[in-house]
């Protein structure tokens, strides 16, 4: 595995056919069997703020694992797939089965599986990419779907690496915006290692995530345990 920080130059954006930049998303997509990184995450809400480490590890189109701790003691263990979400809460000693439906329904959050993976490891979420047009907005190249459509989607990317800086969506009321910075190179995958995203819902108001990734690996299998103590009171 190699692991180096990406430094790019500043370049004036060009008009480019939507074409062109889808390829250069194509290009630039994050490949893997398996994803695993350590991370520091803020939550701020206002119904939670607070800041805790967690181990992130993905298996593509079918896990995504995360074990949550504070001040090095495990909070919780969540298992997330296709069709179910499973907490383990080790505070409160639950065990919590929810299906996959769960987050748009109490988070207002309209994602499937893949594109939740997508979103973990910084490859874009694409709606109705056959209707993306190009334009530059702020020096940077923009996908984006045409005002006149209801679902919107727009995609930031730098200029010459075409790697993406922003993503904005949104859908009737509920609204997603991700930043995506400091990018490492991961067996020639281009990674970015800090991510923020605001969720804006009627079900949840304002929810932002600020994630740091650190020590990141790809294609190396993670261990991914996952055993629901007998004493533990179901939900």
């Amino acid at each position: 595995m190699s692991c180096r920080n990406t430094q790019f130059t500043s370049k004036t954006a060009k008009n480019h056919s939507a074409k062109f930049l889808l390829r250069q998303l194509e290009k630039n997509h994050i490949d893997y069997t398996w994803f695993g990184t350590n991370a520091k995450i803020k939550v701020d809400s206002d119904q939670e703020k607070a800041t805790f480490a967690a181990s992130i590890r993905m298996q593509k189109d079918s896990l995504i694992w995360i074990k949550i701790r504070k001040m090095n003691i495990e909070g919780a263990r969540v298992k997330i797939t296709p069709e179910v979400i499973e907490i383990l809460d080790r505070q409160n000693g639950q065990y919590i089965r929810r299906p996959f439906s769960f987050l748009k329904d109490e988070y207002g959050l309209e994602v499937s599986f893949s594109q939740l993976q997508d979103l973990l490891i910084g490859n874009p979420i694409l709606w109705e990419t056959q209707s993306l047009i190009s334009v530059i907005r702020d020096q940077k190249n923009v996908l984006q779907t045409p005002s006149s459509q209801k679902k919107v989607l727009k995609i930031f990317m730098t200029p010459g690496s075409f790697l993406i800086q922003s993503v904005r969506g949104s859908l009737d009321k509920n609204a997603l915006s991700i930043d995506y910075s400091d990018y490492e190179i991961l067996e020639q995958e281009q990674i970015p290692s800090k991510k923020n995203v605001e969720i804006d819902s009627d079900e949840t108001g304002i929810i932002k995530l600020d994630m740091s990734f650190s020590k990141m690996t790809i294609n190396e299998v993670q261990k991914v345990g996952f055993r629901v103590p007998d004493n533990y009171e179901r939900k």
